[in-house]
């Protein structure tokens, strides 16, 4: 048995490495899934986000807030997979919030993203579009170089992992996109255009750079924003077909929807 003295050393040394920031002390799940991106994956409350804001809540790796609705999806449709979250409402590839390089080298710190990583799920990308306006050239600049950064990061932490980079569901219905649970359908055509860039830049960086892009849009067809059936929550949304958390984000019949086509595709 270690003495009194031997014992509280011990403790202490235990201590401050934890607080130096030592986390790969903490046992990971081998075979664990690690999910990264933005408000649409992590969708918190009103109430959360600025609880969150506030710094009086935070149950993800980076310090966010999340309703844990679609990584319970995710675990659901693979087989009961561990999700590691790692989301964050405002990320993006490199323009503002957490990046989400940033957030897979912090899972790597935590030692959530590891050689036995079997899964790294990554969405993102809508974050780097609208802060640019007009520059199109800007915008896809932000998006391949954090898409290859957030890569690089995954692949040299979790060498063995499967890493899909998912493109998002429709939001406009190719030539309109509505705001109000009326869904009267406005012209938008710049919309379609950007959710088309997003996903043929996010496709092509994956290509090149040995990932797998998951398309959404074919399963998703037919539930834009100008749906009755829509899996969005429009702007000023009175009669949704399904309960959501913020305006312009997925409801629950998107969540779900989403979550279990991500989950069946990382399990195959």
């Amino acid at each position: 048995m270690k003495s009194p003295t031997k014992y509280t050393a011990a403790i202490l040394a235990t201590t401050t490495a934890l607080a130096a920031g030592n986390t790969t002390a903490l046992a990971a799940t081998p075979g664990n899934t690690v999910l990264v991106g933005d408000s649409v994956v992590a969708n918190p409350t009103f109430s959360d986000y600025w609880k969150n804001k506030a710094n009086a809540k935070t149950n993800t790796g980076v310090g966010c807030v999340t309703d844990g609705s679609i990584a319970d999806e995710i675990a659901n449709a693979s087989g009961g997979a561990h999700v590691d979250q790692y989301q964050c409402a405002g990320a993006s590839f490199a323009t503002g919030g957490h990046h989400i390089d940033d957030s897979l080298r912090t899972a790597a710190q935590h030692g959530d993203l590891n050689p036995q990583t079997k899964n790294v799920v990554i969405v993102a990308g809508a974050n780097d579009t609208y802060p640019y306006k007009q520059d199109i050239q800007a915008s896809d600049h932000a998006i391949r170089n954090g898409l290859r950064s957030a890569l690089q990061v995954a692949h040299k932490n979790a060498p063995n992992a499967k890493i899909t980079v998912v493109g998002y569901p429709h939001i406009s219905d190719g030539a309109n996109t509505c705001l109000t649970s009326a869904t009267i359908p406005l012209p938008a055509a710049a919309v379609a255009e950007n959710e088309k860039r997003v996903q043929n830049t996010l496709r092509e960086v994956s290509d090149q750079n040995d990932a797998t892009f998951l398309d959404a849009q074919p399963m998703s067809t037919g539930h834009d924003n100008c749906s009755r059936d829509r899996w969005w929550v429009n702007l000023i949304d009175l009669l949704p077909p399904a309960p959501g958390n913020l305006p312009l984000h997925l409801n629950a019949n998107g969540t779900h929807a989403y979550g279990q086509y991500i989950g069946k595709n990382i399990a195959k």
